[in-house]
């Protein structure tokens, strides 16, 4: 039993020996935390705020869009395009925007395609066929407004 004892307390100290090691390497992982509530006889009044810029997505706009076309379908709606992107390694989708309400509006943004990461992409403006974006829609808009480094474009939906 003393065997085992002194066997399992250096298994521990080895174990938090290589924990430390690895905490020291590695940065610690970001916790997000909320603070409770306070109730509500104790909460400060509403007052005017000031709407702050955010973020609209990880990826950036595209530089330009053409060839922008809305089609309504059965369950709702597709949208269709190409985009102006810096290179050939570089497609495009269409990413909704979610701070208005109506008309839906879209970002037509620019990532890097999972086949060419490791690879050297010349920076040359190339125009690309957008990923093909379905909505559901129970009652399609008239127009949708789609949003890249140019400027925003409505869109008819036919």
């Amino acid at each position: 039993m003393k065997r085992f004892l002194c066997a399992l307390a250096g298994a521990t100290m080895f174990a938090a020996a290589a924990s430390g090691a690895l905490a020291q390497t590695t940065p610690a992982p970001m916790v997000m935390t909320m603070s409770p509530m306070p109730p509500a006889s104790l909460a400060p009044s509403p007052g005017p705020t000031k709407l702050q810029s955010m973020p609209t997505s990880v990826a950036p706009l595209a530089l330009d869009a053409r060839y922008l076309h809305g089609a309504r379908t059965p369950g709702g709606y597709r949208l269709t395009g190409q985009a102006l992107v810096k290179d050939a390694c570089t497609a495009s989708k269409f990413a909704q925007f979610l701070g208005n309400i109506f008309p839906p509006q879209f970002n037509l943004v620019q990532y890097r395609r999972p086949g060419t990461m490791g690879l050297f992409c010349i920076q040359r403006l190339t125009w690309v066929t957008a990923l093909p974006l379905n909505v559901t829609s129970v009652h399609p808009p008239r127009y949708i407004t789609v949003r890249t480094q140019k400027g925003i474009t409505r869109v008819p939906l036919w």
